[in-house]
């Protein structure tokens, strides 16, 4: 009964839906296997179980030793392992470090072993990703990922920015780099599938003695120490640029490490976890939160090129999909969530038998869904908890910071994931709220700690004893944060990153509040931070693009409240002759060279005159409600 239920389940999807899922065709590319012979032989010879230990052992006495272990070398600890599962086919984590360190040799050949070079890479949402990521932290550089969602010229400004001495680009996406390596004089090294190679015959381990120059006596031939990656940067991730040009973050492997132990420990990732990634790989979210972290500890990682909701739908719920690939944790942002719930009412709501199913599948196959990088509202989080029995767990960061404040993972009688709430401080990290404007009089501290208070693994007592100041009413005020997962410095901005410290914590922007044990995000002092489907951009910056046009005079860019993407982008223009007009298709066209797709206005109005101060400011808040008729866009900063 139930298989023929399941048979039935599967047509549906696959006749309403329409489409087809990426990977039902997809080439599985696994790791070859040695003849049942040379397995018995090398089961006398080498017993993988126990390099493996003792390897561990050695990683873990670095990390005593105050070292740090990147993402690739601990990539030998899960061999042949799956670690990622994308529209071209599957590669072990065996083969992800083989193809880094191949990739590692030629940047080192060209940029030095351990010189902190930048490199630049631009990869799609697969394997060859990972490959140049570990590639440059293989050969001791700083990894600097770029978009191909990103226009012509923002390209250009990240690897001007941060002094680029090599580019990486996989080979489909040639014609967006090469044109830049040219003009600037870059070298630039091109990558494909075949850099990722297969085991060697009659090898089904790199720490066999038999894999020549990977492992010897536990030392990783060719690789740096640990010492120099706990004193080196790992990678620059660019902000937005909310007054100005997007600055560079800049994140050390101490940075990195501390932030996927936070995480890590907070929300339970492991080795048994199937993680569906469909995040941009320019963000925090996608880089850290959904890829790094997951395969630090031997997690698997579904990769979808892009978000599509049929096809999430599709693994969500397992159609057509071999068990091993089943999900079991689901990261997006909430306009995805918004995007899967429209989805779920065209093709299932009216279907009983398909909602019960949904709902009985996810809340019992699907162990943990969270939300991030933009405001949850209340009304989404509750329709995907009719939908799927799940309550997201919210949480809140911002590039500089990483991840700050988390829901719980686990729930009992003192700890729920409540609506509009981000929680409390995620191991290592310190929170403060100051009043407005007065960062000396700190009206709330709290500090996030592995394994106790609010991320014990035991329901009682959460905490040893009642937390000392707890106020008695709710409190509002500027949000602070300190802690090893606080960025360095912003790339080459020495007085700007100094002004956003005070005594040692970073000034987030964010109005934030507490009240009955939770933390929550309020919003910020300025509407010239635009949140739109998980990406923050600068009002500012969108309106100096914009400026560009031969045709605008004075233009204003202002968010404008949406279900689904959060905010939605609006500009007032001025025109230059108030007898012309603006054709809309070709201004389009005209920006696809200027800005990103979801940087460009989705509302447009034509107005005579922008209404200004003394001061020569336009008033946006007024704007909004006069000019759109709305009331502005809660905003936060992620």
């Amino acid at each position: 009964m139930f298989l023929r239920r399941s048979r039935a389940i599967s047509n549906y999807l696959n006749v309403l839906s329409g489409r087809q899922n990426f990977y039902s065709t997809a080439a599985c590319n696994s790791t070859k296997n040695s003849s049942s012979s040379s397995s018995v032989a090398n089961e006398t010879e080498f017993n993988e179980t126990e390099c493996v230990k003792r390897l561990k052992a050695k990683f873990d006495d670095e990390i005593r030793d105050n070292g740090i272990i990147p993402p690739f070398k601990r990539a030998l600890l899960y061999g042949s392992k799956i670690a990622v599962k994308d529209p071209k086919g599957e590669t072990s984590f065996s083969r992800l470090f083989l193809g880094a360190k191949k990739l590692g040799i030629k940047i080192s050949n060209i940029c030095g072993a351990g010189s902190g070079s930048r490199v630049c890479f631009l990869c799609p949402n697969d394997a060859q990703y990972v490959i140049a990521q570990w590639a440059s932290w293989f050969s001791g550089q700083i990894a600097v990922p770029l978009s191909p969602r990103h226009p012509v010229e923002l390209l250009e400004y990240y690897i001007q920015d941060c002094d680029a001495s090599l580019l990486i680009c996989s080979a489909e996406l040639e014609h967006i780099l090469q044109p830049i390596a040219t003009k600037f004089n870059k070298p630039i090294i091109f990558i494909d599938r075949t850099d990722i190679p297969e085991m060697s015959e009659g090898v089904t381990s790199l720490l066999d003695p038999k894999a020549e120059n990977i492992v010897n006596d536990l030392k990783i031939d060719g690789a740096l120490d640990s010492k120099f990656y706990a004193n080196s940067k790992a990678m620059i991730l660019y902000t937005s640029g909310t007054t100005g040009r997007p600055k560079g973050v800049v994140m050390t492997h101490q940075n990195v490490s501390a932030q996927i132990n936070s995480i890590g420990n907070a929300w339970h990732i492991d080795d048994k976890d199937t993680i569906l990634h469909v995040l941009p790989l320019h963000h925090f979210h996608g880089v850290v939160n959904g890829l790094i972290c997951p395969l630090n500890v031997g997690s698997k990682l579904i990769m979808l090129p892009q978000f599509d909701s049929s096809a999430v739908w599709s693994y969500l719920l397992n159609v057509n999909m071999p068990m091993r690939d089943r999900i079991s944790v689901f990261m997006a942002v909430p306009t995805i969530y918004s995007l899967l719930i429209q989805e779920y009412d065209k093709i299932f709501s009216q279907n009983s038998q398909m909602t019960e199913y949904i709902k009985s599948h996810c809340k019992n196959k699907i162990r943990l869904m969270i939300s991030g990088s933009a405001p949850l509202p209340e009304t989404v989080f509750n329709k995907w908890l009719e939908i799927t029995g799940h309550k997201l767990l919210e949480r809140y960061g911002m590039t500089e910071i990483g991840m700050a404040l988390s829901n719980p993972y686990i729930q009992d009688k003192q700890r729920e994931r409540r609506p509009g709430t981000v929680g409390n401080p995620l191991p290592f990290v310190e929170v403060k709220i100051t009043e407005a404007g007065n960062p000396k009089n700190t009206l709330i501290q709290r500090k996030g700690e592995r394994g106790k208070g609010f991320w014990n693994k035991i329901d009682t007592p959460l905490f040893n004893e009642k937390p000392q100041n707890e106020p008695t009413e709710a409190i509002s005020g500027d949000l602070y944060i300190r802690g090893p997962t606080v960025f360095a410095e912003y790339w080459n901005k020495p007085e700007e990153t100094k002004k956003e410290f005070i005594d040692g914590w970073f000034k987030t922007g964010d109005t934030a509040g507490y009240e009955n044990g939770y933390f929550k995000i309020l919003g910020r002092s300025s509407v010239d931070i635009i949140k739109t489907g998980g990406f923050k951009l600068s009002a500012l910056e969108i309106e100096s693009k914009l400026l560009e046009h031969p045709k605008i005079l004075d233009v204003a860019v202002v968010p404008l409240p949406d279900e689904t993407w959060g905010s939605k982008v609006a500009a007032l223009i001025v025109l230059r002759n108030p007898d012309d007009t603006l054709d809309m298709n070709e201004f389009k066209e005209w920006g696809s060279s200027k800005l990103p797709s979801y940087a460009f206005p989705t509302v447009i109005k034509i107005t005579n005159n922008l209404p200004k101060n003394a001061m020569g400011k336009v008033n946006k808040r007024d704007l909004i409600k006069e000019a759109f008729s709305a009331p502005p866009a809660a905003e936060t900063k992620t």
